[in-house]
């Protein structure tokens, strides 16, 4: 480890931290072996019962119709334009932006905002949500045009694998 000679000794310790308290006032000094002491006499924890504080016994069932139903989305609806409220320094006259252009941002926003809770045409947006509504036609006409052929060849097949044996 290290030399233990060259480290202050406890009681080094706490005369230096004595003596900086003693720069600071004779008031300190006094108060803080007081409240040591009035600390050091307290438990550090109290005793806690574990059995019944803070356990709570679930015994009723929630069914169905206890259970709140989701909220239904609803068109956005328009914001007011409300006084711009003054932080001390600067008055509201000196807004950077104009009360009509604050309404419509406020309002391109509750609409973006409404979208992205529930889309309107309940499709899927992403990259593979677009692949399968435009492969769908095309996956559809191809199954239309080559699935009875295919099914009768594999059929043809099988029986001719049965009945070889």
């Amino acid at each position: 480890m290290g030399d233990m000679s060259k480290e202050p000794s406890m009681e080094e310790i706490l005369s230096s931290i004595k003596r900086i308290i003693a720069e600071e006032g004779e008031e300190a000094v006094q108060a803080t072996p007081r409240r040591v002491r009035a600390d050091a006499a307290r438990p550090v924890t109290a005793p806690v019962d574990l059995d019944t504080d803070g356990i709570l016994e679930l015994t009723e069932e929630v069914g169905v119709e206890d259970v709140m139903p989701a909220p239904k989305a609803t068109a956005a609806k328009p914001v007011t334009a409300k006084p711009a409220v003054s932080t001390g320094g600067t008055p509201a006259a000196e807004t950077i932006l104009s009360v009509e252009s604050e309404v419509a941002a406020r309002h391109s926003l509750s609409a973006l905002s409404s979208m992205l809770i529930a889309p309107q045409d309940g499709g899927d947006n992403t990259l593979d949500g677009l692949v399968r509504s435009l492969l769908k036609p095309m996956l559809k006409e191809w199954l239309d045009a080559r699935l009875p052929t295919l099914v009768e060849e594999m059929v043809a097949k099988e029986i001719a694998r049965i009945t070889a044996r």
